[in-house]
């Protein structure tokens, strides 16, 4: 049987008349610890004067939880909440670049500190939803001890043009501490051109 639905248009009694519904693409979601607002900016400011063009699909941050979709959405709340109850406050160390070099993508990121502290929460929030699925087949090797915190300046370029940017970035060290406070929940969004984007769906925070 086709997976594709179809549905009858016609308000005639016995009408035979059939159009195609294409089903919907399943909303996925991702946890992230947001940047302080200056920090946040002066890494915006680098990614939009290094490559213009990208598409702004999510504000800077740090990934805790790669791309997943859940059969019960409404229980990520509920989750969330009880690990920044438990794991925050968190102190946040980032400092210099590092590169990501594959063959389909190469990233220019920051470096963040992988502090013992970082790495439970990042730990308690995979262990949290063990239900959900990742999107992308190489999320799990990138788990726990495979964990690298840290902030996309750039990504999705050749290897050539990785090397381009790293020399005009020779001189640029990002640096900022912060103690944060909060994790947020972000999901997935496709504009009318079909593009990809990410957006805050709710932060768990704890109170100062």
């Amino acid at each position: 049987m086709p997976s594709e639905m179809y549905s009858n248009d016609s308000e005639a009694p016995g009408a035979s008349s059939y159009y195609q519904v294409a089903p919907k693409p399943q909303q996925m979601y991702g946890v992230v610890l947001s940047l302080p607002d200056d920090f946040a900016e002066e890494i915006a400011a680098r990614r939009e004067k290094l490559n213009p063009r990208a598409p702004h699909r999510i504000f800077p941050h740090i990934t805790l939880r790669a791309p997943f979709t859940a059969d019960d959405p409404k229980s990520l709340p509920t989750v969330l909440e009880d690990v920044a109850l438990r794991y925050l406050p968190v102190q946040v160390a980032a400092r210099g670049l590092g590169a990501f070099v594959g063959s389909t993508n190469n990233v220019i990121y920051t470096k963040v500190e992988r502090s013992p502290r970082l790495v439970r929460l990042h730990e308690a929030i995979v262990e949290a939803l063990p239900n959900v699925r990742n999107v992308y087949s190489h999320a799990t090797a990138h788990q726990f001890e495979n964990w690298i915190p840290h902030i996309t300046i750039v990504d999705g370029i050749s290897e050539e043009r990785l090397r381009e940017m790293q020399n005009d970035l020779a001189e640029y060290v990002p640096e900022a501490e912060w103690e944060a406070r909060e994790i947020v929940l972000v999901r997935s969004e496709s504009d009318d051109l079909g593009s990809l984007r990410w957006t805050s769906t709710r932060a768990f925070r704890i109170p100062a």
